[in-house]
């Protein structure tokens, strides 16, 4: 398999379709219309949503089943990113190459549109025409993994740490699995749950899931180091700036990237269960996320 390919056919579909679930342009308040869709449209590499086809797929269900579930998970996550940037949080004034939502149409404006998005997710899970257990089942996991048991719960601890030199690994541990690791994870089980896999089939996925979303946040910690800021289309130095504490800080960057390394392995590992031919996208996505630039 072409993973470049892969990736560019799948984001495609998803820069087609997650469009199509927002509502009609309203006659007042547009304002908040088009800071939506400029977040929805600058780019990403849509990458949880292209997880939940794939978690779709390895299980024996159709990618076309999944469009929907993966549409909702990147609208929440854009809003994480939107409210992730504000000065109230990070700061953050360049998100993929363009200015962040805050930057562009004001602070209360992007609070809205991350409010909105994250509501529109639901709006589109709770309508989507699919079996009616396995729906709920997905509402779920992706409920949990965006709020207050994860990704809200791990940006709480990460402005709880900021500035600080105490920070254990532990701790450090608990941000990355929360923070950027829940979603992730949620993206390749709903998958799953949307093609119908076993409970085996799921807790796999599960394992793969938590694995790749450490990996990807310990990867990140290194680029924000070492990494070019054309490429990554943001702000480089930014922990540093604010100083937090990161894997970098615990192991240096050689030291990281082995640890992210080691995270990947386990998560190839994972998918032991499944046929060789079926695993592959979901095996050269987690490389993909070790051996990134951006």
């Amino acid at each position: 398999m072409e993973l470049k390919s892969y990736l560019k056919e799948r984001k495609e579909l998803i820069d087609r379709e997650i469009l199509k679930f927002l509502p009609p342009e309203p006659e007042f308040g547009k304002k908040l219309y088009e800071a939506v869709r400029y977040s929805l449209t600058v780019g990403g590499k849509r990458l949880r949503p292209i997880l939940c086809m794939a978690g779709c797929e390895i299980v024996g269900g159709k990618v076309e089943d999944a469009v929907t579930p993966a549409c909702a998970i990147e609208m929440i996550h854009t809003y994480s990113l939107i409210h992730d940037d504000l000065p109230a949080m990070d700061n953050d004034t360049l998100r993929r190459g363009h200015p962040t939502t805050w930057v562009k149409f004001g602070e209360a404006v992007a609070i809205l549109a991350g409010d909105a998005l994250l509501n529109r997710a639901f709006e589109v899970l709770s309508e989507w025409d699919f079996d009616c257990e396995r729906k709920v089942q997905v509402i779920s996991e992706i409920s949990r993994a965006s709020g207050m048991l994860g990704m809200v719960l791990g940006q709480q601890c990460d402005l709880d740490a900021e500035g600080r030199n105490d920070v254990t690994l532990e701790e450090l541990l608990f941000i990355h699995k929360h923070k950027t690791g829940r979603l992730i994870t949620a993206s390749v089980v709903s998958g799953g749950i949307t093609g119908g896999g076993s409970e085996e089939e799921v807790e796999a996925l599960k394992r793969y899931g938590d694995h790749i979303g450490l990996a990807f946040q310990i990867v990140d910690d290194v680029l924000d180091v070492v990494g070019d800021q054309e490429k990554l289309g943001k702000n480089v130095g930014s922990d540093i700036e604010k100083r937090k504490v990161t894997f970098v800080t615990f192991f240096g960057v050689e030291g990281a990237r082995k640890r992210a390394e080691e995270e990947i392995e386990r998560a190839v590992g994972s998918l032991k269960i499944f046929p060789e031919d079926k695993r592959e996208p979901l095996e050269a996505i987690a490389r993909f996320i070790v051996e990134r630039e951006y």
